[in-house]
């Protein structure tokens, strides 16, 4: 495209049919150190890191697990938080993908932030629509790779997008680790290269061995000299009468002086396989994943017993830095005092023995009225306002029925109506 027709053409479009990436590319400057080998013999980059099961398996878990959480505008009036309804656009709608098949739905969206955050340590987005009050209305998901950001003079943030500067209002930058005084976030595969190429080496070794049948299962041996077709035919003999389910521990007789040396693995050569096991436990450590989550259940968690306490403990020490980062960066374009919010209280749920129990303690201790309890069960509220009062007595009348009041007599039960002919 020339010089011209990128000026003149509108800055939506040029975000759209820019390339988000230099895969493919033969001119493009290659990322992610992708021309540095590790000392295991393997490159790795972002693209490479994710053919570990182990690391493909923590950017789902947290990727999915932030990306399908409630998303929210709330009020705060004191300690009390109110939810919005409706919500902003920019919060039910951030990326257009509501109105338009063409565009992000809010989950795809966050969740392709939070794969560019954890590989990259970095997730960009610039805002393309704004109110008549210069609010931001949808915003557009970048690549790391298009975005260049360094402090300028002034020690405030400046961004590049394909060489050309954005203004930084625009610009939704989440930054995950940083060091002090970096515009930008680290990139755990960078500072974890040598544990991930240990990992895909590996995984290349054990196909190597299972793939390419590194090792005999045996070896017959005679002490005269063959040539290839006899020891063809013999190496068919012996498959066609020993190998296969109907000859399976029978015996075998070898003549002419032929001896058969059985072939075992050593464990120098099985020992891939907890290296495997030792690499997902430190891929784990690094996304701050727990163990369970990835399979290996062979111990026990120390993050309590039952699934909601662990889910309390992955809440609390793996999603929530992330989720900050996000409710930052969102309430920065709400109006005062409006924040973002993520109800995290999907999460927490237990079973329903459990959820019913606690409902029923915060009923008792008038802590939620009925119609709250059955509103986070997805039930619709009671008719007539009667789930509205959180004073209402569970084994008796209504407070709010106008035919008693306390104090008064209980009315007695209704006189039977006249029968005909009397």
């Amino acid at each position: 495209m020339s010089l011209l027709r990128r000026a003149i053409q509108p800055r939506e479009t040029r975000l759209l049919t820019t390339s988000s990436s230099g895969a493919g590319d033969p001119w493009a400057i290659p990322s992610n150190g992708s021309l540095t080998y590790t000392p295991a013999g393997v490159p790795v980059t972002d693209e490479t890191a994710m053919q570990l099961l182990a690391v493909a398996a923590c950017v789902r878990i947290l990727s999915q697990a932030v990306a399908g959480l409630p998303f929210d505008s709330i009020r705060m009036r004191g300690q009390l938080r109110e939810t919005l309804s409706p919500p902003p656009t920019i919060i039910a709608d951030p990326f257009g993908g509501a109105t338009s098949t063409a565009l992000l739905s809010r989950r795809v969206g966050f969740g392709q932030m939070m794969v560019s955050l954890l590989l990259r340590g970095n997730a960009y987005a610039v805002v393309v629509a704004r109110d008549k009050l210069m609010r931001p209305l949808r915003v557009r998901v970048l690549h790391p790779d298009r975005v260049r950001c360094r402090f300028d003079k002034d020690g405030n943030r400046a961004y590049w997008v394909d060489r050309r500067k954005e203004d930084a209002e625009d610009m939704i930058h989440l930054v995950g680790i940083s060091y002090p005084e970096s515009p930008t976030g680290m990139s755990v595969i960078t500072y974890a290269r040598n544990s991930i190429g240990l990992g895909l080496a590996a995984e290349q070794f054990g196909s190597s061995f299972f793939g390419r049948g590194a090792h005999m299962t045996g070896v017959i041996s005679v002490e005269a000299d063959l040539d290839k077709p006899k020891a063809r035919m013999m190496k068919e003999a012996f498959e066609a009468s020993h190998s296969g389910l109907p000859n399976a521990h029978s015996i075998g007789v070898l003549s002419g002086g032929a001896k058969w040396t059985p072939i075992s693995v050593t464990p120098e050569d099985a020992q891939f396989l907890g290296t495997r096991m030792a690499q997902n436990l430190d891929i784990a450590m690094l996304f701050g994943v727990p163990p369970h989550m990835l399979g290996q259940v062979d111990r026990t968690t120390s993050w309590g017993t039952g699934i909601e306490q662990q889910g309390l403990g992955f809440l609390r020490y793996s999603l929530a830095p992330w989720i900050g980062s996000f409710e930052d960066a969102w309430t920065m374009m709400l109006p005062r005092p409006q924040q973002a919010w993520f109800d995290a209280d999907a999460l927490l749920r237990t079973d329903t023995a459990g959820r019913w129990a606690v409902y029923q303690i915060a009923r008792n201790i008038a802590g939620m009225t009925p119609d709250e309890i059955r509103q986070r069960e997805n039930m619709p509220p009671l008719p007539d306002g009667l789930g509205q009062d959180p004073f209402a007595p569970l084994n008796s009348a209504h407070t709010t029925d106008p035919g008693w009041e306390p104090g008064q007599p209980e009315p007695g039960p209704e006189p039977a109506p006249p029968t005909k002919g009397k």
